[in-house]
This record gives C-alpha cells, structure tokens and sequence, in this order.
C-alpha cells in the first residue's frame, strides 16, 4: 500500500510596509501626538532605511499626503523628495494642533522638545528604521518654521539627531516680534489668530486649546493698546531659545533661510549660523528669495530640495557627497554666491539728509507683512556703486532728532528701497528706531535688518525714515520731528556665481 504525503503549507512573505501608518505617541505628560509614518520607496518588508522627521509650520498638523513635493514660497522640502531618496519620513501634529492634545507652548524644550524625544524613541522601535545603536535611529530632521524651529531644540536636547535642515526659523522670538520694543503687528495678529482658531477647531477631536497660558497672555499684550510686551512675556520667550542651547547643537547644520522674510528676518538665522558654528559643528547658510514675505521672483527654492539631499546624504549616509560652500546666498535675479564663511564686509554704500516730518499714526506705508515704499518720509540718497556690487548685511543708522510728543517714547521705522525698480523695499524689511521725544536733541545709533541684495551702477537706493508702517504697531505719538540721518551699506568681495 503506497504512502500519500500532505502538502507542506505555503509560507507567505512578509509584508511590504504600508504606505503611510497613522498611530498616537504618547508623551511625557500623557500628552496624544497624533504622528504618520511612511517608509522610504520601494523598501521591501525586512529592509531599513535612515529616517527624517519633518514638522508642520505653526497650527498646522503634519503632512498626510506621500506625494508633496517642495513649496516655492516657503521652500521647504517635501515628504516624496526624501522618501525617494530613500528615507523613512515622519511627521506629527505638534501639541495643540491638529489631532493632537495639549497646548503650544511655542516649541518649548519642556513640551515640544520632550514630545520630540518620545517620537525619536517611537521611530528607534520601527522595523523599518536604521540604528546607530539600540534605541537610537539614524535620524535627520527638516521642515520650515515652526518646523524648522524644532528642529535647534531637539537637537540641543537629544543627541540621537544626527543632522538638521532648519528652513526660515528664528534665533528669539523677542527680537522676531517685538524688536526695539514694538510689536510686529502684522505677523503677530495672524499667529495669534491662527492659534486660537485652530484651537477651537481642534476641540471638535478633544483639544481643549491651541496655545499656552503664557502664550495667550503675551498675544493679548501685544494686539492691544499699548501693544506691549510684559516683562513676563519677554522672559518666557528670551527662555526658550538661549544661546546656549545653539551651542549645545553637535548634529550637522543646514540653514535656510528667505532674503524676503519679515518674520524672522536674515538677523535670526545669522545668529544662529554663527553660534552654531563657533563651536566647530558643520555648519552651512543657503539664503534664497522666499519665506514669510512677498518676493517678486522663484530664485533659490529650487536649489533647497537637491541642497538637503546632499546634506542627509553626507551626514546620515556618510557618503563623499560635495555639499557645496559654507555660506550661499541668492539675489533678487536668481544668482547664486558662495563663500567660505559669512562674507566679510570690504566696502561701504552710505548716504546723508535731513529733514522734518510729523509723526503720525495716519503716515503709514507698507502691507500687513511686507514693507512697501513710504509717501511720508526723509528721503536720504545712497551713493551708487561704479560697478555691480553685492550688498550683504546690516546697515548702519544713525539719527539724530528732535521733537516733544506728551507720551515721551514713540518709533519711527527705517528702510531702503531701489527707486530704478519701483521703489523695491530691499527684502521687504523696515526697521523699528526707538525714539524720546522730550524736546531735545538725540542721537541714536542702529543696525537696520539684514539684506542681501546686489545693486549696481544704474541702482537708485534710498533710505526712508517713516512715521509708520503697517508691519509694526502704530505709533503712540503724534509730533512735528527734525532728524539728520546717515547710513552705511555693506558690500562684500564679487565671489563668483555659482552654476
């Protein structure tokens, strides 16, 4: 009698990964951050990749769609760029935002910077990530921002971050919000909005509120009258980002930063490039023409994606990948620069005038977030170059005044525009000068906010010294001003364009 013999059962092979898992880290405090994983293309079950933790801008939840690619505007690189390029991607909804709990404590160490960790110890448990070691991924971070300030916090705090891509993030909110001591106003009434509506709307999934106590208190001070900052206020926000804490940072830095962002300003991210960078951690600047701001032109957003490419690819792959000069910026048309370091100043444009004007809340100019050219102002001429120069830096104001005003203190706000290009505010930015009105003479001495800007023979700049300007918080007083003003122009060494 023969033997019959039953099949053996089929083995099925593991599963791929999903495109993208949607799960909740719990944090620290008990806190649900709602987070989406999506493993690098084509990684097949079994196989591990480097991951890159990506965060949202400000009220925004993480990204949800696999296929984003990189925004113009703003420039930050998206989730199929990096998961092409072979990286398991995560992102999350930040505290208060979204389908995550809690309050924004504005990218606090203590909150955000500890939900950080905890999704770094959820990425460590993924059979999809590459370790260093038990518990610790290999592990890039990018994202603009609010996304790009988390960035300077995790990596001061845990050092399971192996390189960083901070796209138009800040050095300190106090001089981001209210330089000098003035509110800008105009960013300030959007985040503060945009917080509070997104908190409500985030009640609707148990959210009991978008931003913090400390938060909230410091958007009341500002968007109403006198529209200033209390000395708790200022406290809270000079403590979240100490210097400290950027020379803590050891992961590989990339800056990027926009020419045209009023919101935090070229002053912030060359701040943090030279803190950074003192220390002897890699460090590099890429400006480009976008971030919170209007620009008239798409130079540089598309050298942000293949730029972070090259830096994850150096410093999470290890691979001899030329990541280019240590400092780049862009001009208005669209040149791109390199140089070994922050460009030193080797020459100077510089102007004189006087005048008098009646400061006035009625004389104001500009956009809710961009500066524009002012019809009330002293106009002050600044001396055209004889050939093509690039401008690179802070200008330095000085003003001398005199009025009376019964409240005493009040700003006037300080910019350059290009007249040859229909009066083109350099970099939309202005500047708030602190003044006392008190009948006698002053003499006060500033730094204006940093340009980079190539001008030439046929450039017509101007400085203007205004009443108001609709970036900041409308002026107190009301008073009939003399000022003398001069002002100096940096311009750096012609380095050669980049291809």
């Amino acid at each position: 009698m023969g033997t019959s013999l039953a099949a053996a059962p089929a083995i099925a092979a593991p599963a791929a990964p999903a495109v993208r898992t949607d799960v909740v880290v719990t944090s620290f405090d008990g806190t649900p951050i709602h987070t989406n994983f999506f493993p690098a293309t084509g990684l097949a079950a079994g196989q591990q990749a480097p991951t890159v933790m990506v965060g949202p801008g400000f009220g925004l939840p993480g990204g949800r769609l696999p296929g984003t690619t990189t925004s113009t505007l703003i420039g930050s690189i998206g989730i199929a760029p990096l998961r092409n390029a072979g990286y398991n991607v995560v992102t999350w909804d930040p505290r208060g935002f979204g389908l995550s709990g809690g309050e924004a404590y504005v990218n606090n160490p203590a909150y955000e910077g500890r939900d950080g960790s905890a999704l770094i110890d959820y990425i460590a448990a993924q059979p999809e990530a590459s370790l260093d070691a038990p518990g610790d991924p290999v592990l890039g971070m990018a994202g603009a921002s609010y996304g790009g300030g988390i960035q300077f916090v995790l990596a001061a705090q845990d050092q399971r971050v192996d390189a960083i891509t901070p796209t138009i993030a800040w050095n300190d909110l106090t001089s981001s919000l209210y330089k000098a001591g003035s509110f800008k106003s105009g960013w300030g009434a959007l985040l503060c909005a945009e917080g509070t509506a997104l908190g409500q709307l985030g009640s609707l999934v148990g959210n009991q509120g978008a931003l913090a106590a400390p938060v909230r208190q410091a958007c009341k001070e500002g968007l109403t009258y006198p529209n200033r900052l209390s000395p708790a206020s200022i406290a809270y926000f000079e403590s979240l980002t100490p210097d400290t804490m950027f020379t803590s940072i050891t992961a590989p830095t990339l800056i990027i930063q926009g020419t045209a962002d009023t919101l935090f300003t070229l002053n912030e991210a060359t701040r943090n490039y030279q803190l950074i960078s003192s220390t002897g951690t890699p460090t590099k600047m890429l400006q480009f023409c976008g971030g919170h701001g209007l620009c008239n032109s798409t130079a540089g957003p598309d050298r942000i994606t293949p730029a972070v490419l090259n830096w994850f690819a150096r410093y999470l792959r290890n691979e001899p990948v030329d990541t280019g000069a240590a400092f780049q910026f862009i001009d208005q048309a669209g040149v791109t620069r390199g140089a070994p370091g922050y460009p030193a100043a080797t020459g100077a444009l510089s102007g004189t005038g006087k005048g008098s004007i009646i400061l006035s809340p009625a004389a104001i100019s500009g956009a809710v977030v961009a500066a524009a050219a002012a019809p009330v102002a002293v106009n002050v001429p600044i001396a055209s170059p004889a050939v093509s120069t690039s401008v690179l830096g802070a200008p330095q104001l000085s003003l001398t005044y005199r009025g009376y005003a019964p409240q005493g203190s009040t700003h006037v706000y300080a910019q350059i525009i290009d007249k040859a290009r229909a009066s083109l505010v350099l970099g939309n930015q202005v500047t708030p000068v602190p003044l006392v009105l008190d009948g006698r003479e002053h003499t006060v001495t500033v730094p204006l906010e940093e340009v980079s800007y190539t001008v030439t023979a046929a450039s017509r700049l101007v400085l203007q010294v205004t009443p108001a300007t609709s970036v900041y918080a409308l002026p107190k007083a009301t008073a009939l001003t003399s000022f003398t003003a001069s002002v100096t122009v940096p311009t750096v060494a012609a380095y050669p364009a980049i291809p």
